[in-house]
């Protein structure tokens, strides 16, 4: 009788266990595929054209490689995380003159992305996304490669992400109807 009590009480706990677990563990793939799904545009149909640095770009008439390349840099931008309403002063997160980038699909959607400050702890940055009515503020990274002594203190704060990222969203008409040398 006792080792059916005990048994009993292992099953029960394993079932908590799982339970909780999985609990856990399908709130992160939730927020993973949210993180993903506002950078993702697979949604929205294809892109018609892209408004960079007040620049309108046709994408029929832009060069497929250019804007490959383009594509490439967007997609080293990543979300660490994304705002609740009651964190967010735009006051504190945006600034003049802040760079925006703008898609127009063909479906009639237009998204727009704003690069807001950086924040003085790490490379991450502030960034709003305007998908229609809604606005979301998002904590957001540029993963890219820069030269940086292994002995210096500060490269984790380095701002120089940062800029890069800024430097592209700044990128000329010229760069997507230019054939590029080989």
């Amino acid at each position: 009788m006792k080792n059916r009590y005990l048994f009993v009480i292992l099953v029960l706990s394993i079932f908590a266990a799982y339970f909780l677990v999985e609990k856990d563990e399908q709130k992160e793939v939730a927020l993973i595929t949210q993180k993903r799904n506002i950078l993702s545009f697979s949604t929205y149909g294809k892109i018609k054209s892209i408004t960079v640095a007040g620049n309108t770009i046709e994408i029929k008439e832009a060069i497929e490689d250019n804007l490959n390349l383009f594509y490439d840099e967007l997609q080293k931008l990543k979300v660490d995380r994304i705002l609740e309403s009651d964190e967010v002063d735009e006051n504190f997160l945006k600034f003049d003159g802040a760079e925006t980038i703008t898609f127009n699909f063909t479906s009639g959607k237009v998204v727009s992305f704003l690069v807001g400050k950086k924040i003085e702890l790490n490379q991450s940055f502030y960034m709003a996304v305007i998908d229609g009515q809604k606005l979301t503020w998002l904590i957001a990274r540029f993963e890219t490669a820069f030269p940086a002594d292994a002995n210096d203190k500060n490269r984790d704060r380095s701002s120089i992400p940062y800029e890069k990222f800024r430097e592209v969203l700044q990128t000329p008409k010229e760069f997507f109807y230019t054939k590029l040398k080989e």
